[in-house]
């Protein structure tokens, strides 16, 4: 009988060879890096006003604010947890507007102004 002689260190890397081939097999692949959160919106809900808003109330805020300011039509908006407030849009200048943000916190009025344009490719932006 033929007798072969592995030296151990020789069984180690095959043992930890064939756990890694078999653990690789029943990982599951890992989920991508979700995105970074969008930075605070431009405008009156970027100032300190909006920072007192919890972000869901803030997303309803700036959702309202951009439809405003595209529009020209007054938009009005109410959070999750109290907060609400409305926008109100001036009339378009050259590729401009100006726009009023009132937002009722815990039943408090606070009034901002700020300012969106119009780009090239026709979408309103707002800028302050």
């Amino acid at each position: 009988m033929l007798r072969i002689e592995v030296p151990p260190f020789a069984v180690l890397v095959f043992a930890a060879l064939a756990l890694a081939g078999c653990n690789a097999a029943s990982t599951p692949p890992t989920a991508s890096t979700p995105p970074a959160p969008p930075a605070p919106a431009a405008g009156v809900v970027g100032t300190a006003i909006g920072q007192s808003l919890d972000d869901s109330d803030r997303e309803k805020a700036v959702l309202a604010q951009n439809e405003a300011v595209a529009s020209g039509t007054r938009k009005t908006w109410r959070g999750a947890h109290g907060a609400y407030g409305f926008i109100v849009p001036g009339p378009e200048g050259a590729s401009c507007r100006d726009y009023t943000h009132r937002i009722f916190i815990n039943g408090r009025p606070q009034e901002a102004k700020g300012q969106a344009c119009r780009g090239s490719d026709g979408a309103w932006r707002v800028t302050s």
